[in-house]
């Protein structure tokens, strides 16, 4: 079984903040940008934990073609999506990497406080008051997913 690192990842708050305008998908380029750094330097896959995530995919409509098309714009390629539980991001997380054991480490990247326990050290909180996703959240990201982790 070949190891897996992956990004989960939110949108509001981390690709884009509560400056930006708020009609449709609006990722911030500089923003993509910081991701394309993050990927680049750990080889991580990129799965969506956004509530965005429900545009992309099977089953998708057109957002979620223009989701796909900003990311590649950008060099960027989204692996999978969490599934949707009405107990929320963390336990959607969690049956994501239950389904996946080939991941030996992750990192969570949003602007939401997430503290169930098995994020302990796997977490990035980005702050969307101070305008998303910043380098010193990706310096963090690239720390958390090179360190050599076991999950489960």
């Amino acid at each position: 079984m070949i190891a897996m690192k992956v990004i989960f990842l939110d949108f509001d708050g981390v690709l884009n903040s509560l400056r930006s305008p708020a009609e449709g998908v609006n990722l911030v380029p500089e923003k993509l940008k910081l991701l394309k750094q993050l990927v680049d330097a750990t080889g991580a896959s990129i799965v969506l934990s956004t509530s965005w995530r429900e545009h992309w995919g099977t089953g998708g409509d057109a957002t979620g073609a223009v989701m796909d098309q900003m990311f590649h714009d950008h060099g960027l390629q989204i692996f999978d999506k969490t599934p949707t539980l009405s107990q929320g991001r963390e336990a959607e997380i969690k049956a994501w990497l239950d389904q996946h054991p080939q991941v030996n480490n992750f990192v969570v990247l949003d602007d939401r406080l997430l503290a169930a326990e098995y994020l302990q050290g796997h977490f990035v909180k980005v702050s969307s008051y101070f305008g998303g996703l910043a380098e010193v959240d990706v310096d963090d990201a690239i720390r958390i997913l090179e360190e050599v982790t076991h999950i489960g």
